[in-house]
């Protein structure tokens, strides 16, 4: 029987002709998905399904595979082909090394079944665990045409791709990201700046030279990576990248606009900027001066940027209370009296809300104080940051788009974790999730599995439990021998904790039963410690953060390479990345624009938003700079993009 059902296999992989190869180049089979086909639907065989969930639910994998073997040899419709994929999906699970030519092969043979797609998500996660990028990123693009994927399984093989894609080199990375944006128009501004952000001047016109540029999303790249070195200042490359598309879409908005650009036109600008120089918080104050000085130093067009520096002296010596907001409140005023159009600064949230009900006039102040919030507290308050707290808010839209319904949400007695842990609840109940739970934990402790143990009881099922005590109640089996285990009544965890306290925490939950569980983070986790014990049990751990400063980006490049001819080894910290990113977002506005008054303030609330070496931002019709974060996992004992 079985040497039966493994003839049918070989049938099909010397039958199928030549392996298909998804090209890799602009064309006609990457560029238009196929029509939907009409009057299908995903077949399902109950005898199949039964099989899988013996295979998944009960953990009997090998019995599953006989019964697949079976209904194969059987060869009746639907089981057949649907037994065919399954067993490929089983044999993947298990790494068995005749899955990946037998799966190639009934891909071959039957292109318009519907479990194609997941067939190529399957091989991507095969690959993806092997670190095959190149085969993770193909499967990617044959799900992104496929008619049968659906928006979650096309956002799963997103994620996959884009971290693939970020590990490979440029000249490959930025190929895909070109074609996959021709064929998921819903992340196509998204994918298009990753293009940009990786693609150099020679790197595009060789896309250029290959007809790969030449439709509406070439264009739409040309355009991007003219924006993108406006504003860095790289003003000649404007001027190519503006004559590339005048010549291939005259008339276009987009060759209007670039066209301006490069005109190479530049404003006369003060701009002032406001920190902590001096005083407790003098050396942060300083890390931001650096980045600004850095982004000012590195322009071509600098001579008319004028720099207005103020001291808002916060944590001095005997200047607490009301003589620090005086403080800060005279810096503001001296900015405003040498007629500054923008404002860089400041740093604490302290000033920063201050400030908010005195700001007067037309001048935004982009602050880079880590409370967000207080953005909404004036119209003129910008505020850019990358604090915990947004990033919770980020990981709670993550999280609902996974289709999470119920979190739990730990974090410990400390003012900073807790408003990162309400941050998220209150983001992810917006979101139309539930919060099932919440754990404050002593700060010092290291000992949680009591309290880990009272949360399960708190998050169990009534229902289900009320199910098994009647079981119970008429069992024969005496209940003192019965030990029952119920099942994890949540979809995933939030853990405000710092990557010791996650590390540590992680072995307990797994004590407690709570395994194979998302569990969810930001950047607090990248304390050094959180690979300590090896990653055990975080495989499914996502958190946020920036790649700045270890990013691959010829921008993140150069910057590196100034920063180390200027400080030598000081090794940049993301505050300076930060300030950077604003001042050359103000000398965009200001100095290449020309903007000032109401005309800056709405252009800092375009939806386009900047790009920067410490992630793209929008600033909220409300002032607070949404940022897009990465998503990092534990691979191999090593911390890796997630996409």
């Amino acid at each position: 029987m079985l040497h039966r059902s493994l003839f049918v296999l070989a049938v099909l992989l010397t039958a199928c002709g030549p392996k298909t190869v998804i090209p890799t180049q602009t064309g006609s089979a990457i560029e238009k998905p196929r029509a939907a086909i009409v009057g299908k639907k995903m077949p399902v065989s109950p005898a199949v399904t039964s099989l899988m969930r013996l295979a998944f639910g009960e953990g009997r994998i090998d019995e599953a595979l006989r019964g697949l073997d079976i209904l194969i040899e059987a060869g009746k419709p639907p089981d057949l082909q649907e037994a065919l994929f399954r067993r490929i999906q089983l044999l993947l699970f298990i790494g068995d090394a005749r899955a990946v030519p037998q799966g190639n092969a009934l891909l071959r043979a039957y292109p318009d079944q519907p479990l194609v797609p997941y067939l190529h998500v399957w091989l991507m996660q095969w690959a993806e665990g092997r670190q095959l990028d190149d085969k993770v990123m193909m499967h990617a693009l044959a799900v992104f045409k496929n008619t049968y994927a659906t928006e979650a399984l096309r956002e799963r093989a997103a994620a996959l791709a884009v971290a693939a894609a970020r590990r490979s080199d440029d000249w490959t990375a930025v190929q895909w990201f070109l074609h996959a944006a021709r064929l998921y128009a819903d992340k196509r501004e998204i994918w298009l700046r990753e293009a940009s952000s990786r693609a150099s001047m020679a790197m595009l016109g060789r896309l250029r030279d290959a007809d790969e540029l030449n439709d509406e999303t070439g264009k739409l790249l040309l355009q991007q990576a003219a924006r993108d070195r406006l504003l860095t200042g790289d003003i000649s490359a404007v001027q190519v990248l503006a004559g590339w598309l005048q010549q291939s879409f005259p008339g276009s908005a987009e060759a209007r606009i670039s066209k301006a650009w490069a005109s190479g036109v530049a404003h006369p600008a003060n701009i002032g900027v406001m920190l902590p120089l001096s005083g407790e918080y003098a050396q942060f104050g300083r890390q931001a001066l650096h980045g600004v000085r850095l982004a000012i130093d590195g322009l071509e067009d600098n001579r008319n940027i004028t720099l207005h520096v103020a001291d808002t002296a916060e944590g001095a010596a005997g200047d607490a209370g009301q003589g620090a907001q005086q403080t800060c409140l005279q810096a503001y005023h001296s900015l405003i009296e040498q007629h500054v159009e923008l404002i860089i600064g400041p740093l604490l949230g302290d000033c920063a809300k201050f400030l908010a009900g005195r700001m007067r006039g037309k001048v935004p102040a982009i602050s880079l104080t880590s409370r967000s919030l207080l953005a909404r507290k004036s119209p003129l308050l910008f505020v850019h940051t990358l604090s915990p707290v947004l990033q919770a808010r980020f990981m709670a839209s993550y999280g609902a788009r996974k289709e999470n319904k119920r979190i739990v949400v730990i974090s410990t007695n400390t003012p900073s974790s807790i408003a990162e842990a309400d941050a998220f609840a209150e983001e992810f109940t917006l979101l139309g999730g539930e919060i099932t739970d919440r754990m404050l934990l002593p700060q010092g402790s290291i000992d949680f599995r009591k309290a880990l143990r009272g949360m399960r009881m708190r998050t169990d099922d009534e229902m289900l439990l009320a199910e098994l005590d009647e079981d119970l109640a008429v069992s024969e089996q005496p209940q003192d021998d019965m030990e029952i285990r119920m099942p994890v009544n949540f979809d995933g965890m939030f853990l405000a904790l710092s990557g010791q306290q996650v590390a540590l925490l992680s072995g307990q939950l797994a004590y407690v039963g709570v395994k194979n569980v998302p569990l969810y983070g930001t950047s607090r986790w990248q304390d050094g410690y959180l690979l300590s014990d090896h990653g055990r049990y975080l495989r499914q751990a996502r958190f946020s953060d920036v790649a700045f400063p270890n990013g691959t980006s010829p921008e993140l490049r150069r910057f590196k390479l100034a920063w180390r001819d200027v400080w030598g080894l000081e090794k940049p910290g993301k505050l300076s990345g930060l300030a950077y990113d604003s001042m050359l977002i103000g000398v965009l506005l200001t100095h290449r624009m020309g903007l000032s008054g109401q005309a800056l303030l709405a252009a800092l609330k375009d939806r386009t938003g900047f790009p920067g070496l410490t992630g793209h931002v929008r600033f909220s019709t409300d002032g607070i700079g949404q940022k897009d974060f990465e998503l990092f996992r534990i691979r191999h004992n090593k911390i890796v993009p997630a996409g």
